[in-house]
């Protein structure tokens, strides 16, 4: 299920109903490919002796997955280019998140401001991405643009 421009309402919360389970193999390839080198988020030995008996899922990631899990409809093709997001404003990493951990979303409404021709408008809200335990992880301000439904 996704969400338009219509289902932001000030004031509101759009729960977002999937969730994704980030695994071990997941993290350790991301961390592989940008070369994070850190032993917290990659050697698994040396982390099994840390503060969190594990490796710890890069925020990178933890932050990506929400965003996506927050994403709204998809606008037509000839709308793309207003569904370029107008940049976070403010992104918080607030808990650990841990391999086996599985994210899902909720937009928290501010303010939507509509297009002049209503095929779509600007939304700001704050995203938080919640754990499995319902612990908040991860916190995203941002302005993004939204279809209106066709």
């Amino acid at each position: 299920m996704t969400w338009w421009l219509e289902d932001a309402v000030p004031g509101s919360a759009i729960v977002h109903p999937r969730g994704r389970t980030i695994t071990p193999d997941e993290h350790a390839r991301l961390a592989w490919l940008t070369d994070n080198a850190s032993p917290v988020h990659g050697d698994a030995h040396r982390a099994a002796g840390g503060a969190f008996g594990q490796v710890v899922v890069l925020g990178a990631l933890s932050v990506a997955v929400v965003a996506g899990l927050a994403e709204p409809a998809v606008a037509s093709p000839d709308l793309a280019v207003r569904a370029v997001p107008t940049g976070w404003r403010r992104i918080a990493l607030t808990a650990t998140v841990l391999g086996g951990d599985t994210l899902r979303a909720v937009s928290r409404i501010h303010a939507v401001v509509p297009d002049s021709d209503r095929r779509g408008g600007l939304v700001d809200r704050t995203v938080e991405g919640l754990d499995q335990h319902g612990r908040t992880v991860v916190r995203i301000e941002e302005r993004r643009w939204a279809p209106a439904r066709p």
